[in-house]
């Protein structure tokens, strides 16, 4: 894959605001396919079609970018929840359709950051998450994904099962908190625990940063989930220092049929 390209001067003084870049769209917005809606907006924030407000629309092939303070919540017309931490870049790569309010087919791209996903009404084969360390299917599922730099790869189960298939092999998340890690080209580990250090070279609470309770999690979003593993440790008063949760903002977004990340 490629890198995102450079924000425009424009642009970035958007980014020293604490919201995310968006580069101009080729498609217009009457020729998009909405496919679902942001629920989670707390400042104003415009894209190419304009304002980003609650309710308004996502659509297909559309890329979602976040910077160190971006924050987003958004829920698919099945009633899929998908959650955006910050420096964080998703695709929405498919959404097919079933009839009624089910799809056949949801598939989105995970390729640098943080999500949260709470599967929605439609069969769990409809849903994939591609990673740059493999595939993610799900069954009636919540879970976090972290994607750093290079591609590594950590999937934490919330509830449910999921099950992730990498170049030399698949591994099957069935405990809460259990977490797998991926390489792109490379094996993917057997579940385990979630710890305050997985070996992603960055700390599991940087990389978790909603179950670390770093970031504050969209309302609806699973907001009390956590993990024993990622507790902050005790202090000599024998009482868990909590971390203040940064400013929560909102991003803009980029339609592109493929990231090129």
């Amino acid at each position: 894959m490629g890198c995102d390209g450079m924000a425009t001067p424009a642009l970035s003084r958007k980014l020293i605001l604490g919201l995310l870049s968006a580069a101009a769209l080729s498609l217009p917005a009457s020729a998009a396919v909405k496919v679902g809606e942001a629920v989670e907006v707390t400042l104003r924030v415009t894209g190419q079609d304009g304002e980003i407000a609650r309710g308004g629309a996502i659509h297909r092939d559309e890329r979602i970018r976040t910077n160190a303070s971006g924050v987003g919540g958004f829920r698919f017309d099945d009633g899929t929840k998908l959650a955006i931490g910050p420096n964080s870049t998703v695709v929405i790569d498919r959404y097919v359709y079933a009839g009624g309010s089910t799809a056949k087919r949801l598939a989105i791209g995970a390729t640098k950051g943080t999500l949260r996903w709470i599967s929605g009404k439609s069969d769990h084969s409809a849903y994939k998450i591609r990673t740059p360390s493999g595939t993610l299917g799900v069954r009636g599922t919540a879970f976090d994904i972290y994607v750093g730099r290079n591609g590594v790869t950590a999937v934490t189960l919330l509830n449910g099962q999921a099950r992730f298939c990498g170049a030399s092999g698949c591994q099957t998340l069935t405990r809460r908190c259990e977490v797998i890690i991926a390489r792109p080209g490379g094996a993917v580990t057997k579940p385990r625990g979630i710890t305050r250090n997985l070996g992603l070279g960055v700390p599991a609470a940087e990389a978790f940063p909603f179950l670390a309770g770093t970031v504050r999690v969209p309302r609806g979003f699973l907001a009390g989930a956590s993990c024993a593993g990622l507790a902050p440790p005790l202090r000599n008063n024998g009482f868990q220092q909590p971390t203040p949760s940064p400013e929560f903002n909102f991003p803009e977004r980029q339609r592109d049929g493929r990231d090129n990340q």
